[in-house]
């Protein structure tokens, strides 16, 4: 979230911010909200002081005056209820009202209502050529019998799916080349020079997070995702919606020492979404499923370099893609389409021969202190104490790049050929042919 000050110090441009995210914000009342909480808990500290004072003083008393005192005590005691019961739900209506606020935006981000003024900014490869009319992805995984659809549908109901055989090879030599690269010091300093950029070449660190979340952290953080959230009420839990839902408070509650800035981690997770308000899109298929694979980025950096990490991410992003020689064209996310807490996003959208046309694989997301203020992730340096800035990205979105993987590498006989980089981890397999 916003810190107050900021907000009430540059209240047009947080405004502006907000307008340009199609977000109406109230903030006249958000700023009488404040004043009443800080008003209340001023007068409640100022009692809680008197309180100990006389709490303090009654041990020395006798008598007469040490009933005075107690009764003194007591009165206190009942204005500082009085007082806390007003304070909750003023402070609750603050709380509610300030995590509705968007970051505030990149004087770079293209200004547009929705994904349809998203500004493409490069275009990498070729669409592949077939003398076949190729086919969509499901024709294709039907064929090999590499995803099962309907016993899904059986089992566990729509949007689910049976990943089989090769396609589940694929899905491991897909985690093995990437955690493999990212893990490799020469690979980021590789790309760290191909984007131009001046940050250390510090590898990522594997993690497999946890694919449940508390609900007071998801809130924190601002990644509610409210009725495509799958929730276990009872126990204040919530399915994450992606891996780095949990990557990102990993230092909840700690202050790094800046020297040991930036930490950068590569994590793997099953998600889950319900996908409500998406009836009849992409129904068919592996495109949008309720659970899906994914590999994420996240790093904690300093305010300095968050820029350039989130120009790491993408170029780590454009690599894995370019490995795989898939056509793609990386875009920048106008205001309208871009996430709440984004200071600056951009997308990469694979070609899907099946569909043609592109369709987003991939998401870079630049958060700034957004999220870590909420959460008390901090760093010290010389200067002081400052909250850490968080970038996040796909790396892959397992099911979507398998989708690009059979549609652009298919072949007439309906065989699909295996990416050079992938088929050492698939023990040299060459083709993906009907048994």
């Amino acid at each position: 979230m916003l810190d107050i000050k900021f907000i009430r110090e540059n209240t047009e441009l947080v405004q502006d911010s907000a307008q340009k995210k199609n977000k109406t914000i109230d903030f006249d009342r958000l700023f009488d909200l404040d004043d009443t909480r800080k008003k209340l808990q001023q007068e409640i500290d100022a009692l809680r002081s008197q309180q100990n004072t006389a709490s303090g003083a009654i041990a020395q008393a006798s008598g007469t005056e040490r009933q005075s005192m107690i009764d003194e005590v007591s009165k206190i005691k009942k204005e500082i209820q009085d007082l806390e019961e007003q304070h909750k739900p003023v402070k609750e209506e603050f709380e509610a009202l300030i995590y509705t606020i968007p970051n505030v935006i990149d004087q770079t981000v293209p200004v547009g209502a929705d994904e349809d003024e998203n500004k493409v900014i490069k275009t990498w490869g070729n669409k592949p050529e077939f003398d076949f009319t190729p086919q969509d992805h499901m024709s294709i995984a039907n064929n090999l019998d590499l995803v099962d659809i309907e016993k899904a549908a059986e089992v566990s109901g729509s949007r689910f799916a049976y990943l089989k055989g090769d396609l589940v090879m694929m899905q491991m030599a897909l985690m093995q080349m990437t955690f493999n690269a990212l893990t490799n010091r020469d690979v980021i300093a590789s790309i760290i020079k191909e984007q131009g950029i001046d940050i250390p070449d510090t590898p990522f660190v594997p993690i497999i997070p946890p694919v449940m979340i508390r609900d007071e952290v998801q809130t924190a953080i601002h990644r509610v995702f409210g009725d495509q959230t799958y929730q276990f009420k009872e126990d204040g839990l919530n399915m994450v919606a992606s891996a780095e839902h949990t990557l990102a408070p990993y230092h909840m509650n700690e202050t790094i020492d800046a020297d040991r800035l930036p930490l950068r981690y590569v994590g793997y997770s099953t998600a889950f979404r319900k996908e409500a308000g998406t009836y009849g899109k992409d129904m068919g298929g592996i495109f949008r499923t309720h659970q899906f694979d994914k590999i994420e980025l996240e790093i904690f950096s300093n305010k300095e370099t968050g820029a350039d990490e989130q120009k790491l991410m993408v170029g780590i992003q454009e690599y894995l893609t370019q490995q795989l020689g898939i056509h793609y064209q990386l875009v920048h996310v106008c205001t309208g389409d871009m996430g709440g807490p984004d200071y600056n996003q951009f997308d990469i959208e694979c070609w899907l021969p099946g569909q043609d046309k592109f369709r987003e694989t991939h998401t870079s997301d630049y958060m700034t202190d957004f999220q870590t203020r909420g959460i008390n992730s901090r760093y010290k340096d010389e200067n002081g104490t400052h909250y850490l800035h968080t970038n996040d990205a796909t790396a892959f979105a397992i099911g979507r790049i398998l989708i690009a993987i059979l549609e652009n590498y298919q072949n007439a006989d309906g065989s699909v050929t295996v990416p050079d980089v992938l088929q050492p981890y698939m023990g040299g397999r060459q083709v993906i042919e009907k048994v």
